[in-house]
């Protein structure tokens, strides 16, 4: 396992997180939150170990599961019935009777293949089915290697399944969307894939075609394969990895912000730090100071405070000055929520298991199974509440940030509206203003945590559930409009920029962020629509354009 993410800068994990993963060999431990990336969204190929102590346990396992079938052993999921109807117990007949029930109980699984609505993107699928082989990996839930090497084909040849949003509650695992991917693995009528232009196809003609045979259930695989929480840590790992990068550019246009109100960098003293000494707070603090230091729009006042012009305020709104206060805690938590991530993507998320023998309590015989709630996604739905927040809390820092922008009464000199004098309105930025108070709202609304508010369900079996992937799904929105927020307020900094004076008077660190948006967004002079340059500004945040220039341009002093 990796060094914590919490001993590490935001600019070095965010460096660490977008760099290409070489190759991802698939053992059960070590995987990477860059390794999900570098699979789900760049299509990097995956292998299964070839270590033979891990081959090895999966095997014995394996044995043991069928052996415990064969001799009529109730076991969970094996020989009985799901859920509620785990009292339904078939062990009747001859070994070989019980096997082939078995086999039937397994396929069965298929009921839980219910998953409608919008279709996850591919790469929430990929991230699931390369963790899912993660999870199983480990060789304590009675799978086959042959399983989940075809599913290391399926993302290989970039045949990944057609799964909807909805269906999952985030209990037994993400139930409805892992039985979709099982569903095309045993190429079942209806079943779909996209390839990798996008296309949707067949999933029988197209696995069929690229040489990928159909899966046969065994006892026990049909729950191992879906019993997980896979589906979640994929949303949760990719949700995680795009807040730290809105989060980023949150910081530095939360700088920019400072230059072009003619706020002090003083706000940034180390004192502040010091005497509060959360490493959030003070991470934040640094690279305010070093995103302003050489400001001509700024006060630098880290020696001492300078005269200001007469009506002019001596210290910042809470927006400005409290920002290393506010955003620090935004910096801790998703170190954290990395750090749990990190933890969930390589455990064992499933039900029921085997106990090896490293861990078996003292007299116990290893090799016996064992019912649990490794499948209760708690973590993860905690994780993309607590993302959403992250989320919510850059919207409406954007939001008072912009409102101070247009208004003359708190801008310091600026036109009202940022409006150009030939602006007849004197209203530029109104609508971008008042756009800004929509996404404000909409989401707070969307930072409502999940994890509180959660039913009984399935026969009163699963009466504690966790709702993950509706956080997760509630995550995707609300992270368009954490997006959308920081495009309208880039254009509405640019535009102060040139109503000041130009890029000349920004900091050096700050200037390549201006230069970027100049390249995409002119100036405006006079009012004009700007719905389709804030799509441009977003399409750039989304596609990870803008992070390349934060990390590239604007930290790289700090690299």
């Amino acid at each position: 396992m990796q060094d914590s993410y919490t001993n590490k800068s935001l600019f070095e994990i965010s460096s660490e997180l977008f760099k290409s993963s070489k190759k991802v060999v698939i053992s059960g431990q070590g995987l990477q939150i860059n390794d999900v990336v570098a699979v789900a969204r760049s299509g990097k190929k995956v292998s299964l170990t070839d270590d033979q102590e891990v081959i090895s346990r999966i095997t014995t396992c394996y044995e043991h599961m069928m052996s415990d079938v064969k001799q009529g052993v109730p076991v969970y999921g094996c020989n009985t019935g799901y859920g509620g109807q785990a009292g339904r117990v078939l062990t009747n007949g001859s070994s070989e009777a019980r096997v082939n029930i078995a086999k039937k109980i397994s396929e069965g699984i298929v009921h839980v293949d219910v998953s409608v609505g919008p279709k996850f993107s591919a790469d929430v699928v990929r991230g699931a089915m390369l963790i899912r082989i993660n999870m199983l990996m480990n060789g304590v839930s009675g799978v086959k290697l042959a399983d989940l090497k075809l599913y290391g084909d399926a993302l290989n040849k970039h045949l990944t399944p057609v799964v909807n949003q909805y269906g999952g509650i985030g209990a037994s695992g993400d139930l409805a969307h892992n039985a979709r991917v099982l569903s095309v693995l045993r190429q079942l009528p209806g079943a779909m894939v996209m390839d990798k232009s996008g296309k949707e196809r067949l999933a029988k003609e197209a696995l069929s075609k690229a040489g990928i045979k159909s899966l046969r259930l065994d006892p026990k695989v049909g729950l191992g394969l879906v019993n997980g929480d896979n589906f979640s840590t994929a949303l949760a790992a990719l949700l995680a990895v795009d807040t730290l990068s809105a989060l980023l550019l949150s910081i530095v246009t939360g700088a920019m912000m400072v230059e072009v109100l003619e706020g002090s960098d003083r706000s940034f003293h180390p004192l502040l730090s010091d005497v509060r000494p959360h490493a959030g707070q003070k991470e934040v603090a640094g690279l305010y100071r070093y995103l302003l230091n050489g400001s001509g729009l700024a006060y630098q006042e880290m020696k001492e405070h300078k005269k200001r012009p007469r009506g002019r305020k001596v210290q910042d709104g809470y927006s400005l000055r409290g920002a290393a206060q506010y955003q620090g805690v935004n910096v801790e938590k998703i170190k954290q929520i990395l750090d749990v991530i990190t933890v969930n993507a390589n455990s064992v998320s499933d039900n029921p298991l085997w106990v090896a023998p490293e861990y078996a309590v003292e007299g116990e015989d290893p090799w016996h199974w064992v019912s649990g709630g490794n499948f209760l996604a708690m973590h993860m739905v905690d994780a993309m509440d607590s993302l959403r927040k992250i989320m919510t809390q850059i919207t409406k820092l954007n939001d008072r940030h912009l409102a101070r922008l247009i208004d003359p009464s708190e801008n310091n000199g600026l036109p009202p509206n940022l409006s150009d004098k030939k602006a007849i309105t004197g209203c530029a930025f109104k609508g971008v203003q008042i756009q800004s108070g929509m996404f404000d709202i909409y989401s707070t609304l969307l930072s409502f945590p999940v994890s509180t508010m959660f039913g009984v369900h399935e026969e009163r079996n699963q009466d504690i559930t966790a709702h993950s992937l509706t956080s997760g799904i509630l995550g995707l929105e609300n992270l368009k409009i954490a997006r959308y927020s920081l495009a309208q307020n880039l254009i509405a900094v640019a535009q102060a920029v040139d109503l000041r004076g130009g890029p000349k008077l920004l900091s050096p660190r700050t200037r390549p962020v201006y230069n970027f948006i100049r390249e995409n967004v002119k100036y405006l002079d006079i009012e004009r629509s700007l719905g389709g340059e804030i799509e441009q500004i977003y399409s750039l945040i989304e596609s990870n354009s803008f992070n390349s220039v934060v990390i590239d341009n604007v930290f790289s002093e700090l690299s």
